[in-house]
């Protein structure tokens, strides 16, 4: 009976049309290496759609048959998997197509968190017949955990997040540009982006309630799949709370302990490791990120407390009302997002703050090893005591850093200057963000 319900699974996506409308991601799929290739991200960014972007290259311009193709997404409400049945996939698959081998098929698995044993599954599929293998996941332990153990050495991961401002804008249609009426244009989208985030389905709709109403539900979707049920969770009921005062630390360092501490006097029953687990699984269902204070120690880096920067402004607004008209703080959050997807990546963030009584800085890019670059994030500098106060902060950090560059992000202003032997780039965010 299960294998007959695969069948139809498998003939039904065979079969399967490139749905309409779907747009390209530069994602850094190739149909060309030969290792597993791992898309990682949050859930609605468009990992599937880049498979099926991938399936449709493979049949229009490689000439490959749909019938050597094999996709399965494992959260299919019609079938749940034993460790020990995911062989019926490829047993289906052979007894529907008896011309073919293994060999020469290619695999496409879509979130594979929800299979337990998925990793043991791909690696024979790797080691015995196909290295031509590619999967979803909206948990970046599948990478940290599960994969790491089994699959090391023979995979790549690829991120996929919320869109950058300039695939927003892609995505809108419009090309940015720093000059003429465009740049009105180009401002006024870049608030919109500020406001309602990257995700892709919410760009074009018809009113910011709906676009709301999809956010919440991409939130319900990932707190509850993505950390309740993966994690197996009985205890859970506090988690809205905890999330929703993280949410509203943006800007500010935080600790386990002291959410704890507001936990407990909201008569919430939870302990403090399971605080430290529930940050955890968030961070790697892709809610948030958390930075540390730089230090060149990674010791005291890693002791030190944390900032959180949530992935999207819009999923962030549709957890908390706190930055309704708190641009500065929006703004603040959206080029973390940026530096992330310009200097980070799944292992490593290469991105802190720095905090001294004499003055901070918001953040600190360090490659390990390399040269950091400190950079402040101010919504304006027009105000004299904000611009002594965001100076004061970014030369501290340099002084500190030992380097003669630092940037300011800011909305629209541009500017170039040296203080104390340090070069100070100034630039628009929206500008910044859509160069090359």
């Amino acid at each position: 009976m299960m294998k007959e319900i695969i069948k139809e699974i498998l003939i039904q996506n065979q079969d399967m049309n490139l749905s309409r409308g779907l747009r390209s991601r530069n994602t850094g799929i190739s149909l060309d290496l030969e290792k597993i290739q791992a898309i990682i991200g949050p859930r609605r960014v468009g990992k599937t759609s880049a498979m099926q972007l991938a399936i449709e290259e493979l049949k229009t311009t490689r000439g490959i048959s749909p019938t050597q193709i094999i996709y399965f997404n494992f959260e299919d409400e019609r079938i749940q998997f034993e460790p020990h049945q995911l062989d019926l996939i490829l047993q289906a698959w052979q007894e529907l197509n008896p011309e073919n081998k293994l060999e020469n098929a290619w695999f496409f698995f879509d979130e594979v968190q929800a299979a337990p044993g998925w990793e043991h599954f791909l690696n024979r599929i790797n080691e015995t017949w196909s290295k031509k293998i590619f999967f979803t996941g909206s948990n970046s332990s599948v990478l940290h955990t599960e994969l790491k153990s089994v699959l090391r050495g023979r995979s790549i991961a690829i991120e996929l997040l919320p869109l950058s401002f300039k695939e927003y804008c892609e995505f809108s249609n419009f090309k940015p540009t720093a000059y003429g009426p465009g740049k009105s244009q180009t401002i006024a989208l870049f608030h919109k982006y500020l406001i309602h985030g990257g995700y892709p389905e919410t760009i074009n709709l018809p009113s910011t309630q709906i676009g709301l109403s999809y956010l919440q539900e991409y939130y319900n979707a990932m707190l509850l799949r993505d950390i309740v049920e993966y994690n197996k969770l009985s205890n859970y009921s506090y988690l809205r709370s905890l999330y929703r005062q993280a949410a509203s630390t943006i800007g500010k360092t935080i600790s386990n302990r002291r959410l704890y501490n507001q936990l407990k006097s909201q008569q919430y029953s939870v302990g403090i490791n399971s605080i430290y687990e529930a940050m955890d699984m968030a961070e790697q269902a892709y809610l948030f990120k958390r930075i540390s204070r730089f230090n060149y120690s990674d010791s005291k880096r890693e002791k030190s407390d944390k900032k959180i920067y949530w992935l999207d402004n819009g999923l962030l607004n549709a957890n908390t009302a706190q930055y309704t008209g708190n641009n500065g703080l929006l703004l603040e959050n959206l080029v973390y997002k940026e530096l992330y997807l310009k200097f980070g990546n799944i292992y490593t963030q290469n991105i802190y703050y720095y905090s001294e009584p004499a003055g901070e800085c918001d953040f600190v890019i360090y490659p390990e090893g390399g040269i950091a670059m400190p950079v402040q994030v101010s919504w304006t500098l027009s105000n004299p005591d904000t611009r002594s106060r965001e100076m004061k902060g970014l030369l501290k950090a340099a002084a500190y850093c030992k380097v003669n560059e630092a940037w300011i992000i800011t909305l629209d202003e541009e500017e170039e200057l040296t203080i104390d032997g340090v070069h100070i780039k100034i630039m628009p965010a929206w500008k910044w963000m859509t160069k090359e």
